[in-house]
């Protein structure tokens, strides 16, 4: 079980879940049929020169920041932003190990909240791959134990007050642009399951039905490669399909 403190009392001024009238919405309204997924596939060979490309001297970085600070900078090239223009990419993040004490993975409930890394168009395009998974990086870590903390207090001070909370989860259809949301399914062990006719040889998600909306998923053709399930709206991917392998 998870408790408030004994008195209440978030530490953070800004929180996740905002009060903001209902009316508020800060997502463009699209249209699903203006939405194309796509599947970019990443060898093994490419996630290992990413990494190698990113984590340059002493600096280290996970395999997901490597590939979010990829993905981030192809996708904002081809939706072609303005310079000044800022953008940000919704991390969820698990508390289970980060909570103190720690949580049992096993748990069952929700303990997992988002981190905002948030950068110009001009530093994602300009700037080299390290500096935005620096950024990333930076971000996830200020989702700490505190923060979690923050976040229940939060919650149990908003009880009888759900009126005045909206919901951030985007809608079918919506678009996210020039914002992108991502999920990492890298550590899940789906291609251990075998319920009597052996491995699966591909898994696929459902279509990806909001704009800006990314999946990273270990690839079942290759060990050590990565499958990327992404939506974005029809202008932008013939332009993406051209630059998505470049490391430049």
């Amino acid at each position: 079980m998870l408790f408030v403190s004994q008195e209440a009392h978030p530490r953070w001024n800004s929180i996740t879940l905002p009060r903001v009238p209902k009316e508020s919405n800060t997502l463009n309204n699209s249209n699903a049929s203006s939405i194309a997924n796509l599947v970019v596939h990443l060898s093994a060979d490419f996630v290992t020169k990413l990494k190698a490309q990113v984590c340059q001297g002493n600096q280290r970085f996970s395999t997901f920041e490597c590939l979010l600070s990829h993905m981030w900078k192809k996708i904002t090239q081809a939706r072609g932003l303005a310079p000044d223009e800022y953008t940000q990419v919704r991390v969820a993040v698990n508390g289970r190990a980060r909570m103190k004490p720690p949580v049992p993975m096993e748990y069952f409930g929700n303990l997992v909240l988002w981190a905002y890394p948030r950068l110009t168009a001009k530093e994602l395009l300009s700037e080299s791959h390290a500096h935005i998974a620096k950024s990333i990086h930076e971000a996830v870590a200020k989702v700490d134990n505190e923060y979690f903390r923050s976040f229940i207090d939060f919650g149990e001070l908003s009880k009888g007050k759900e009126e005045e909370l909206v919901a951030t989860a985007p809608e079918i259809g919506d678009s996210l642009c020039p914002n992108l949301e991502v999920d990492s399914w890298l550590s899940f062990h789906f291609h251990d399951l075998d319920f009597g006719g052996g491995w699966p040889c591909t898994f696929l998600p459902p279509d990806l039905p909001v704009e800006g909306l990314l999946i990273f998923v270990p690839s079942c053709k290759e060990k050590g490669a990565v499958d990327v399930f992404l939506a974005l709206l029809h202008e932008h991917v013939e332009l993406f399909k051209q630059i998505c392998y470049s490391l430049d």
